[in-house]
């Protein structure tokens, strides 16, 4: 097993908790949103609508996916397409690509909605 194999061994596995947890929370909080039953423990619907919302939890949960999902495919190519070395290379390839529009995407969106989020700060702020 090569050192790079090693190392996405060990991303998938650190990962995985932090990923299943996150998306534990968008799943609860989203049914606090549209059910009642998620109430029962807390997540009422001011409260999922405040958590499925947080900037930090969404990107945080990008990157974990990009990670998670890169590695994961590095893992699983080496492990099943070990004699194939073309085939290996193009899908690590198209996995990382996959990880960076993941990151991409997230980062631009963010940055994107914290603008929005400036300028209706600024403008609430304005005494006519």
């Amino acid at each position: 097993m090569s050192k790079k194999v090693r190392i996405c061994l060990k991303i998938v596995e650190y990962s995985s908790i932090p990923l299943s947890l996150v998306m534990f929370l968008y799943i609860l909080s989203g049914y606090g949103m549209i059910s009642t039953v998620p109430s029962l423990i807390g997540f009422t619907y001011p409260t999922s609508v405040k958590i499925h919302t947080l900037p930090l939890l969404r990107y945080v949960a990008s990157l974990l996916i990009a990670l998670h999902g890169y590695a994961g495919i590095v893992v699983l190519v080496n492990r099943y397409l070990w004699k194939y070395r073309t085939a290996r290379y193009l899908i690590d390839v198209l996995g990382l690509v996959y990880a960076l529009l993941i990151i991409i995407i997230a980062s631009l969106s963010e940055l994107t909605l914290s603008d929005v989020e400036s300028i209706r700060l600024r403008r609430s702020l304005r005494t006519p």
